[in-house]
């Protein structure tokens, strides 16, 4: 019968010991997900709203993966800047301002309502 087979036998399962050790290599022994994808460098953008004196928004680079942090804005610095006589700017074309539509009256005159309520 199948369910007495495994109580008599359970001597014989003893004694049979792998005859090999098993190890996993580090990256494989770690769980946290594809250890590769997060060796790999990623680019991160920080945007800052201009504050106080500052007139123009900050924006932060950074390189970033598990290992280290860079900041390519350090590595550009040894490297020159393009001048400004070296930058060309495409001429601006003037546009016209467009003229006020007479149907959203009514409305600018319930916004400035609510201002004033």
């Amino acid at each position: 019968m199948g369910l007495f087979d495994g109580l008599f036998r359970r001597g014989k399962q003893a004694d049979a010991q792998p005859s090999k050790d098993f190890f996993l290599d580090p990256d494989a022994a770690k769980t946290y997900g594809n250890i590769e994808y997060m060796r790999t460098a990623k680019v991160v953008k920080k945007t800052f709203p201009a504050t106080g004196g500052a007139k123009e928004e900050v924006e932060v680079v950074e390189l970033v993966s598990s290992i280290e942090k860079v900041n390519p804005e350090a590595e550009n610095k040894g490297k020159p800047e393009p001048s400004v006589s070296d930058v060309v700017t495409p001429p601006v074309e003037e546009q016209e301002r467009r003229r006020r539509d007479p149907s959203l009256d009514r409305f600018r005159s319930m916004a400035k309502d609510l201002r004033r309520g």
